[in-house]
Formats: C-alpha cells, structure tokens, sequence
C-alpha cells in the first residue's frame, strides 16, 4: 500500500474505533451456491437460493458498498467460483475494490481450457489463487465426493504454476489441506505433492463452525502420536504459510480446548471476518444473519441490533480453532516473541511474493 493508501487506513481505523464498528479486514464474497464437488464436510450445494449466483451488475453493487465502508482482503470463493458465468469480470471488479490482496478460491475440478484462462486472468492482476487438496487417490475421492480428484486438482495446480513462472506475476498459489480423522496418515504426502506442483500449502482442521459445514463424525480430529508427529513436521515445513502458533493450537484443539479468543470480541477492529453469501445475507461465523448487504450498507448493517446480538451470543461460544477466524487474531496477537518474529517473516514473504526456481514436473506423485 503507498503513504496515502496507508494513511486513509489509519484514518478509517480511527474512525471505525469511535464508531466501535469493525473495520473488516476481510471479507469473503461466495458468488455461487453451484458446485462441481460434493465435499463430505459441506453442503453448500444445498442452498436454493435463486439465481443461484451472482452476476456482475449484482457483484458491482456490493463491491460499491464495500469501498464505502472500507474494502482490505477480499475472497471470492463459493461453490465453485468456476461456475459463476461473470467470474473474469468480478475479479477484476474485486480488485479495484480490496486494496490489499484479493484471492480466488477454487477447487480447481473443471476444465483445464477455462481453469488456464481464469488464471492468466489472476496472473495478470496479481490475484491470488487458493485451492484444496485433502486426499490422494481414494481418499480424495471419497472426501470431495467426485472421481480422479487428486489427480485432476493437482494436473490443474501444475498448469497454473507453469502459468506463473512464464510471467511476472507475484501472485500467491496455495493448497489448503483440511486435516481430518481420515486424511491424518497422507498429509506429508500431501505437502510433498504440493511442493512438486510448485504451490504453498495451508492447514486448518475439520470443523462444523459455519452455515454450509455438516457434521461427519468420521472426520473429528483426534489427538494422539500421530497427530504430534504430523504437526511437528508441519511446523517444519518450508512451503506452509500458517503461523506456527495456529499450527500448535491444533492439538489443543482436537482435545477440545479451544484456547478462549474470539476475534470478534476481542479483537473486533482489525481481526474480524465476513462473509457475504449469494443471496447478499451477511454472515460472521456462528449463527443466523447479520443483514443483507442488498438491502442495507455495511455501516447500517455494523450498528444494527442483528450485529450486537450476535457478539453477546459469542460471549458464550464454546470457542473454536478454524484458521480463518483464529489465525486472524494471532497475526495481530502473537502469544510470544518467537511467534511475533514468525509473524513478521510470514508476512514480509507475503508481500514480496513466492518465486519458484524451477518449474513444476509432470509427474503424478503415486496415491
């Protein structure tokens, strides 16, 4: 960000103190409800709502009301993006509207000809991509619900890396690995196939937390020795980004000790999360609807009732370790100062943006 962009945030930061709103740093827009997965741990796909994604002129009204309010991280996720028949156009009105970093979030099960032509278009505009990848071979399958996943996703990975090695791009490409019960044993195979592909990686673990995640009793984590040894080379690992105190809250997690932070509450300016649905209903974490950005500006919604009820119900969560929420409070409250100079690093690596010195095989890792 220059000066200027920098000095608006801290203006809007103080602005939003006195306000005792958030700023939202983050917002996750989902355009579609449509998906070409059928993912044992969430059924978004269940959603009828109608139309069933957002078009371009309905996108441009929210990312309108965004930049009134304040627009920082951005991620267009859904369903599958892919699907989304105005998604080129909505990046690129996504990244006139988040001034920091804007990512796509996709997972990548679709035709290579337009997965290729979405990403030259993120290459372009330094647009970030996520995907996931939380099983090989059968596993993968039975996971994501759809035949040849991991050999589809990952053969996806490696063109758009290819992609970004012939360009100038500093756009970040990273895998998501959903650690579960199920996947426990491959996920050092995971991080070695993702390497191969020339991606980073991220971790979080199997939760239940949001409106479109289901509960599969197969997929709890649990804790015992090997999921101390998977963590521990986790933490090791060159390629995964996330902070090595999230990594270690996993296992504290799958006991069922979530440490009692809540970014809404006690972090409510700069670590806050939200997440606009296709339909325009505005979601924090747990719980019903804040409002609905068609219907009513960020600001209204902020200062609405639906707002603070919510946060009085949070004073009484059983809490959580899902990385999108509990990562966000640790960037800004490291526990210690080995943890604050991981945060630094991460982030200077970030903003400079991952190059790879080679470029990714073509060999399919066996599964």
């Amino acid at each position: 960000m220059s000066l200027a962009n920098n000095a608006a945030l801290l203006e809007k930061m103080a602005v939003r103190w006195m306000q005792n709103r958030p700023l939202n740093s983050s917002t996750e827009i989902r355009i579609t409800r449509l998906c070409s997965q059928r993912c044992r741990q969430c059924n978004v796909y269940n959603r009828r709502t109608v139309p069933a994604s957002l078009d371009l002129k309905r996108f441009r009204l929210i990312a309108s009301r965004m930049r009134d309010y304040g627009a920082y991280v951005g991620l267009i996720s859904g369903g599958e993006p892919l699907l989304a028949a105005d998604l080129e156009e909505i990046l690129l009105e996504a990244k006139r509207t988040f001034s920091v970093a804007v990512t796509l979030v996709t997972g990548l099960y679709h035709r290579p000809e337009l997965v290729e032509r979405v990403a030259r278009v993120a290459m372009d505009n330094e647009i970030n991509i996520q995907t996931s990848l939380d099983g090989l071979g059968p596993l993968g399958d039975d996971l994501r619900g759809v035949a040849d996943f991991s050999a589809t996703v990952t053969d996806r990975m490696r063109r758009i890396a290819r992609i970004r090695a012939n360009s100038a791009s500093r756009s970040l490409l990273y895998a998501n690995i959903v650690i579960n019960n199920r996947n426990l044993e491959q996920v050092p195979r995971l991080l070695k196939v993702i390497a191969e592909c020339g991606w980073q990686a991220t971790v979080g673990l199997y939760h239940t937390l949001t409106k479109t995640t289901r509960q599969d009793d197969e997929l709890i984590l649990r804790p015992g020795p090997s999921l101390s040894r998977v963590l521990r080379l986790i933490s090791q690992s060159p390629i995964v980004l996330n902070l090595k105190s999230f990594v270690r809250g996993i296992e504290q997690a799958a006991r069922g000790n979530y440490p009692r932070s809540c970014p809404y509450l006690d972090a409510p300016l700069l670590s806050t999360r939200t997440v606009i649905m296709e339909d325009g209903q505005v979601y924090l974490c747990r719980g019903e609807p804040i409002g609905n950005i068609f219907q009513q500006d960020l600001s209204e919604i902020f200062s609405g009732p639906a707002y603070r009820e919510r946060l009085d119900e949070y004073r009484h969560c059983p809490g959580c370790w899902a990385s999108c929420y509990a990562e966000r409070y640790l960037l800004f409250h490291p526990p210690s100062f080995g943890d604050l100079m991981d945060t630094l690093l991460k982030v200077y690596h970030l903003r400079r943006g991952f190059h790879f010195p080679r470029r990714p095989g073509n060999r399919e890792a066996k599964s």
